[in-house]
């Protein structure tokens, strides 16, 4: 469950757990919340509803999606010059950010399944919950860097990058107190995500791998 231990996203364990997040709808507008994840002080957003524009893309960027104050995510080499493969970037960056959103403020359940589907849906379900039924949170700064994209046609992509959690702890809710953060190298991950672009313009995560104390995150 410890933010710097989030190889658990993609354990077969996450396949067990119950699609909470798949029930909830996906109409944009969700106030739903979770107990135990409560943000403190934090304005509301609504959850991302992507839409299409008369741009080039095809699409329109969606509200900005916001984590609790006391938590940020940080996102590097986030353009590539290539607009699609900065597409692929943005909703993971979007994935992420909502996966976040409703563990630091437990807020917007729904805002997940616009950016992930099938066995990566079902795996941030998991991580979800690993920290609502514990009554935790984090904060701090969590780095994503070395993001790298694969193009297969106009529809599918991989996706790289490395995760530094080394600045951020877990964060009991209740009490707002900081656990230490003892993961040492386990703090830098090396995630592997498979990409489908939807009818939407969207790019969905549709499953992936996370290998934990990765060597190629720490050079």
């Amino acid at each position: 469950m410890k933010k710097q231990a989030s190889t658990a996203m993609w354990t077969a364990a996450a396949l067990a757990a119950s699609l909470f997040l798949g029930a909830c709808g996906s109409d944009g507008g969700s106030d739903d919340k979770i107990d135990g994840a409560k943000g403190e002080g934090k304005t509301e957003s609504k959850s991302p509803s992507p839409t299409k524009s008369s741009g080039g893309s095809g699409r329109q960027a969606p509200d900005e999606i916001k984590l609790a104050k006391d938590a940020k995510n940080v996102f590097e080499d986030a353009e590539t010059g290539d607009p699609k493969k900065d597409e692929v970037l943005a909703d993971n960056q979007r994935r992420i950010n909502a996966i976040d959103r409703v563990i630091t403020t437990g807020k917007d359940l729904d805002g997940v399944t616009v950016y992930a589907k099938g066995k990566a849906a079902i795996s941030a379900n998991e991580y979800i919950l690993s920290f609502t039924k514990h009554g935790k949170s984090w904060a701090g700064v969590t780095r994503y860097y070395n993001q790298t994209v694969k193009l297969d046609g106009d529809k599918a992509a991989s996706l790289t990058f490395c995760t530094d959690e080394s600045k951020s702890k877990n964060k009991i809710v209740k009490t707002g107190k900081l656990e230490p953060n003892n993961g040492g190298d386990q703090n830098y991950i090396l995630s592997t995500l498979q990409m489908e672009r939807n009818k939407d313009g969207v790019w969905q995560a549709t499953s992936g791998s996370e290998t934990a104390g990765a060597k190629k995150c720490m050079s």
